[in-house]
């Protein structure tokens, strides 16, 4: 009994199941993807994304993770983390890649990659370089 009553609310929700996700804003959310792209290294604040996409910072991150499974500054971060990679690739220094992607400092990067990655940057180079060996 329980569990139709809970299917009966469900299906009066108009922001349940697939009425959630028929009314995702795409153009908009790609209009936030391609900004986030364009401007990793610098910092993005929520009322940015608001104008450029037309939606309020709450629909915007509830669409975004809908989207792409993510929120809009995860998604920020791991764009900064994979140029992060080419960048140290090419040997940049840690030091230098922090600088240049916008994060505070080393220690800010350092972090942010052992969390998505689980290895620090030095580590990553490292294996790396075994790999190209």
């Amino acid at each position: 009994m329980v569990e139709r009553l809970a299917q009966a609310l469900l299906a009066l929700d108009p922001l349940s199941g697939s009425a959630r996700c028929s009314r995702l804003d795409v153009t908009a959310l790609e209009r936030a993807r391609d900004y986030l792209d364009a401007h990793a290294p610098e910092a993005v604040d929520s009322s940015r994304l608001e104008t450029i996409t037309g939606l309020d910072r709450f629909a915007l991150a509830r669409q975004f993770r809908a989207a792409f499974g993510t929120s809009p500054y995860n998604y920020l971060v791991m764009r900064r983390l994979d140029r992060a990679r080419r960048m140290m690739a090419e040997d940049a220094s840690l030091a230098d890649v922090a600088f240049a992607l916008g994060f505070a400092d080393q220690s800010h990067l350092t972090r942010q990659f052992r969390r998505a990655f689980g290895v620090t940057p030095g580590r990553w180079r490292a294996l790396q370089r075994q790999i190209r060996a």
